[in-house]
């Protein structure tokens, strides 16, 4: 059964606790035998053999308890140790003065030891076994089978006393020091817990980067002012602010900077803010800002106006002054919603818009941004559908050498035909596509169509005729657009020169030096390069020296006016010398009449395309054109 006890205690204690009550235990020990041997040395020298043998015999139960704690059998050691204290007190009592015995003053301390080393059910076991030789003494005594009588006040009297309470007192300081410890450490674990609940608390409502509060804290706080302005004539306001082309920082300059831009650009909305509203980091590069107490629209867009101005001052990065711009969308309570989630929306809707507007702008929430949304997520669901069905096909919309009249090749169109819409405009799709991302699966998949009908075509006899596809800044932010390609021309057998990429102005500037390195090992393959809808970008010859770019290709809208608009005309014209400068091509795009195709041979454009030819068409009826036209034939790039 100790062996059972003692396994059991050594599992419910932990190891540095069972430490403890060991080294208690040695340290009592020690004393107890002090204790006892200079009692026993006391009752020799008075010639009180009895007892001094009794007390020298239970010095050796205390070595055998000595060694069983050492060896980690601290229950066995306790029960063994206080069982023998107990019946040697009880023997010193009967021999001595019964009731009257000092040794009787030792008991409550042997109970303190029970309860320091023992259990409860052993400290009851303990005190009833005690209560029951007190009765046995006394019945003892008045039945006079063995009677005792106080003896005189002596020496070794009074040494008994002090040296029980001397060891009592020891017993209890034990107790209190110990309790004192375990109280300390308890207070000290309850301040780091709740430090530790503090802090959690921090991050689960604070951004750990910029230490703004975060989309939660934002919410809770948005609910407040709402239920403060519940009863009052004044608005809430939310603004949602996206830094632009936070991306480019990004790629350009690494994590690291653009993290230190976001803390500068935290600092600045909280320094213009101040207290007459919250900043909070959204997400990425997105903040909130909410305003309470707004009496008027125009205050807030005052706000937004300051915001800007602030942001308009460089911040400083890896010792480059980087201005940075923003699009914000605002919602406004009750006007726009009454409720958190709402709001949020609405505000994120409107800041969407502000984007798609052409940035560094905001605007406020209006209904039929709502409208718009759901329809834009219907159409993104669609979408995914009309990839899986071949849904979206490719139309081909014939390029002319001006000169020679012969097809060189055709711009590669996508058309999306929804057996319940209808014909669904490029324009509304595409924009989607790439918000959703879902412009890569399309880029890859018009890049093997386009390739594949120039197989075709080839096939059929119609000459070496160039197809030209458009590419997304996305597919080249994707990283792997070289392999697509490659892998398009391999699956249909053509040479690189079949194939050319038309981009736009902004995509070339969207990561500069990622994009020129592409282009360029493209290009050196014999991929041909244009640059797409020229004039209605950034327009900057620096860009055109630095990119391996073969033609330009005049938008469509300075070339429906130039019969019509001399500034127009002298745009184009413009365009067209300065290509010649830099050694470029030109394609000039919607050319409507016969009027406008000899102003521009007039000029020196070399190509066009427009509905004064032909408009996009199918892949059968683009066939029957080439063949019908008169001067079919190839006009080399």
């Amino acid at each position: 059964m100790t062996a059972e006890l003692n396994g059991r205690h050594r599992r419910a204690l932990p190891d540095a606790l069972l430490a403890l009550q060991q080294q208690r235990f040695r340290q009592i020990l020690w004393l107890l035998m002090g204790a006892f041997g200079a009692v026993m040395l006391a009752n020799a020298s008075l010639g009180r053999w009895t007892s001094a043998s009794i007390e020298l015999a239970m010095l050796g139960p205390m070595l055998l308890a000595y060694w069983w704690n050492r060896r980690g059998h601290l229950v066995r050691a306790a029960w063994f140790l206080i069982v023998t204290l107990m019946l040697g007190l009880t023997v010193l009592m009967v021999i001595g003065q019964g009731l009257f015995d000092e040794a009787g003053m030792a008991y409550p301390a042997l109970l303190v030891f029970a309860g320091l080393f023992g259990n409860r059910r052993l400290l009851l076991w303990f005190t009833s076994m005690m209560v029951l030789s007190f009765i046995s003494v006394y019945l003892l005594d008045v039945s006079g089978l063995m009677p005792h009588s106080p003896l005189p006040v002596g020496p070794l009297r009074a040494f008994n006393v002090c040296l029980i309470v001397t060891l009592s007192g020891f017993f209890v300081w034990l107790i209190v020091s110990d309790l004192r410890r375990v109280l300390t450490r308890l207070e000290s674990e309850k301040l780091a817990l709740q430090a530790s609940h503090a802090q959690i608390e921090y991050l689960a409502l604070r951004d750990s980067l910029t230490g703004l509060p975060n989309r939660v804290s934002a919410k809770e706080q948005l609910k407040r002012l709402l239920m403060d302005s519940a009863d009052s004539p004044q608005m809430v306001a939310v603004l949602l602010l996206d830094l632009d082309n936070f991306k480019t920082i990004n790629d350009s300059l690494g994590h690291a900077a653009g993290d230190v831009l976001l803390c500068q650009v935290a600092d600045a909305l909280g320094m213009c803010v101040g207290n007459s509203g919250m900043v909070a980091r959204a997400s990425g590069d997105e903040f909130f800002i909410l305003l309470g107490g707004v009496q008027t629209q125009d205050s807030v867009d005052d706000m937004v106006g300051r915001i800007f101005d602030t942001l308009e001052q460089a911040f400083p990065l890896d010792g480059l002054d980087v201005p940075v711009t923003a699009s914000v969308g605002i919602a406004m309570a009750p006007g726009d919603g009454n409720d958190a989630s709402t709001l949020l929306e609405h505000a994120d809707m409107a800041m969407y818009r502000a984007k798609e507007s052409g940035r560094n702008t905001f605007l406020h929430f209006a209904p039929d941004m709502a409208g718009g949304a759901v329809e834009d997520l219907k159409i993104a669901s669609r979408l995914r559908l009309a990839i899986a069905q071949n849904e979206l096909q490719l139309h081909f919309q014939p390029q002319i050498g001006l000169r020679s009249g012969r097809i060189t090749g055709a711009e590669a169109l996508l058309r999306w035909q929804h057996p319940e819409w209808g014909l669904v405009a490029p324009a509304r799709f595409i924009p989607i596509a790439e918000r959703s991302g879902l412009i890569t699966v399309i880029g890859d998949l018009v890049m093997q169509q386009a390739c594949q009908a120039a197989r075709a075509w080839r096939a059929q006899g119609l000459g070496e005729l160039v197809v030209a596809v458009n590419v997304s800044p996305l597919q080249f932010q994707r990283g792997n657009l070289e392999a697509v390609v490659s892998a398009a021309l391999n699956s249909a057998g053509l040479p690189t020169s079949a194939l050319e990429l038309e981009l736009t102005e902004s995509s070339l500037l969207a990561d500069a030096q990622h994009l020129s390195a592409a282009l360029q090992r493209l290009s050196s393959t014999g991929v041909h390069i244009t640059i797409d809808d020229f004039g209605t970008g950034y327009s900057n010859l620096g860009y055109l020296r630095r990119f391996a770019v073969d033609r330009l290709k005049i938008d469509q809208s300075f070339v429906r006016r130039m019969c019509a608009n001399p500034h127009d005309e002298g745009l184009v014209r413009a365009i067209i010398e300065m290509a010649h400068c830099l050694d470029l091509q030109v394609v000039a795009e919607g050319v409507e009449d016969a009027a406008t195709r000899a102003r521009l041979a007039e000029f020196g454009c070399e190509f066009g395309q427009g509905f004064h030819w032909s408009p996009a068409l199918p892949m059968d009826a683009f066939v029957a054109f080439v063949r019908a036209h008169p001067a079919q034939g190839l006009q080399t790039h």
